[in-house]
């Protein structure tokens, strides 16, 4: 009987401790900083955040002192590539776009880096540096 227990348990903690990229990005990402041709501009309103495949871009609002949210999906291609698209939830998108850099509701990101403690993410010539939040 303990010895099926400390197998079960060696099991779990295995299947918990995966060292994939889905795992790895799974949580709350806080932006920090903003690389384009050498200019940074330091962040620290946006957030991504992964749950699986589901996805939700976090923007605080100073002026307001608020949040904005929309929800959508994310999906990996292979260990590199980063997909995210947003849905119309909780309102359209097109209202949601003005607080952020994309031009449309589909974004694709090349992972430069991935551990348990940062996330470094390019696209279209900017470099997006994360910490786990």
């Amino acid at each position: 009987m303990i010895r099926n227990t400390l197998i079960a348990l060696c099991v779990i903690l295995f299947a918990s401790c995966s060292k994939g990229t889905e795992s790895k990005l799974f949580g709350k990402w806080q932006l920090q900083k903003v690389e384009t041709s050498g200019d940074v501009q330091n962040v620290d309103t946006v957030y991504f955040n992964f749950e699986h495949s589901l996805f939700m871009y976090q923007v605080y609002v100073a002026k307001t002192n608020s949040f904005r949210h929309q929800y959508g999906y994310n999906a990996l291609e292979g260990e590199k590539t980063l997909l995210l698209e947003l849905e119309n939830d909780p309102g359209p998108v097109s209202k949601f776009l003005p607080y952020t850099d994309w031009n449309s509701a589909k974004q694709t990101y090349t992972i430069d880096k991935l551990n348990t403690k940062q996330l470094i993410l390019s696209c279209e010539g900017k470099t997006y540096t994360f910490r786990k939040f």
